[in-house]
């Protein structure tokens, strides 16, 4: 059995045709030289995914410009219309960089980056970050550790700032830590899908020192159907019914797994790295962990660890900077308060209404002095008409 696998995935290749987007499993993709056929339905709401992390607040201060995101996996479609100019020349260990036969790959880019189109619900959480795709799996999804860390390798080396790893495997690789130590010394971010189970086992590279572990859960908050537990998790995200795009069309997918958990975590990382360009990978690491909203018990939880992702938080907050020993494999974690967006001060519009109701009054009665006055000074201050008994008036 091959040791290297892609994280718990399931993609909708066949959605409703009422225009939504809805479960399915994945056809027979063999009548289609064996890939996954192009998404055709799209869904004009905002996912859920996209309502609950609010992206769009924190997007008038970063977008993610101009920020490597590497994406390491089964190769992306530049050709994607809410991917157009985004998508670096590509690496390729197996296979053409350019080409995504499974989808997943393209899937994850759009998360990150994909731009706003107009009617279209869905957008990704740094539209404005550059992909560059690394592929180290073939068309049907397979690959190994080898092959994986000289993927990540390649992404460091390719001036990567953040490296997103959805695949996993469950056997340790010495070359596979050796290469997340390297992108580490790079100063690149790995953000790995981590996948763990009640009897302790965990999945790799999320459970390499340095490297941020990824977590899925659901719309309430809890671990999706398609998630695993376990200490290895550090941080989580959407991972249940989430929506991307796919390669060879315009339209989206749904997936489930913590394969699409981790570039919603990325995207963050793409956004802070953007907007605090001085911050090194592990204090960016330290910053999504210290910024996220815990699930409501004591951190790290051991299913949610330090809670869901907030891209807001993790741009905006004032974090200290910590010793990197506080969390294995660098970068301290101390829980911060969120940023309070208080409601505005009605004063200085009172004040300038006060102000302006003031001028015009004193604008008036300086126009009724000039005129008035020297009318009355040419009449002797009488009156300008007389009344007389029988109603009739008196002219002077």
């Amino acid at each position: 059995m091959n040791a290297f696998a892609r994280t718990a995935a399931v993609v909708c290749m066949a959605c409703a045709m009422s225009g939504g987007v809805a479960n399915a499993s994945p056809p027979d993709r063999s009548s289609i030289q064996g890939c996954a056929p192009p998404p055709t339905v799209t869904d004009g709401a905002i996912p859920w995914a996209q309502l609950q992390l609010a992206p769009q607040r924190v997007w008038k201060v970063t977008r993610g410009q101009g920020v490597v995101v590497a994406v390491v996996d089964s190769g992306v479609d530049p050709n994607s219309p809410q991917l157009a100019g985004s998508v670096l020349a590509g690496k390729a260990v197996s296979g053409a960089a350019d080409s995504d036969c499974s989808g997943q790959g393209t899937f994850v880019a759009g998360i990150i980056a994909a731009k706003q189109v107009h009617g279209i619900g869905f957008a990704g959480i740094a539209p404005e970050a550059r992909i560059l795709p690394v592929r180290v799996l073939d068309g049907q999804g397979n690959g190994d550790p080898a092959a994986l860390a000289k993927g990540i390798r390649i992404a460091a080396d390719s001036g990567a700032r953040v490296i997103n790893v959805s695949t996993t495997t469950s056997q340790p690789s010495a070359d596979l830590e050796s290469a997340v130590a390297y992108a580490r010394s790079r100063d690149a971010l790995v953000v790995a899908a981590a996948k763990g189970g009640e009897d302790g086992s965990v999945t790799y590279p999320a459970a390499y020192p340095g490297v941020l572990a990824v977590g899925a859960v659901n719309e309430t908050g809890q671990p999706g159907a398609y998630a695993e537990t376990g200490a290895s998790v550090e941080l989580v995200a959407p991972g249940e019914g989430v929506v991307s795009i796919g390669p060879g069309g315009a339209g989206h997918w749904q997936g489930s797994g913590t394969a699409y958990a981790t570039p919603f975590v990325s995207a963050t990382a793409a956004l802070v790295r953007a907007y605090r360009p001085e911050l090194t990978a592990d204090q960016v690491a330290q910053r999504l962990l210290a910024t996220a909203n815990p699930s409501g018990g004591a951190v790290p939880d051991p299913n949610t660890g330090w809670g869901m992702v907030n891209p807001y938080a993790a741009v905006t907050a004032a974090v200290a900077a910590g010793g990197a020993e506080a969390r294995p494999g660098g970068g301290a974690a101390e829980r911060v308060e969120h940023p309070v967006v208080l409601a505005p001060d009605p004063m200085p519009g009172r004040i300038v209404v006060v102000t302006a109701g003031s001028a015009i009054v004193i604008g008036v009665v300086t126009w009724l002095v000039s005129v008035l006055v020297p009318a009355g000074r040419r009449r002797g201050w009488r009156p300008a008409r007389e009344v007389v008994a029988d109603g009739d008036t008196d002219p002077r």
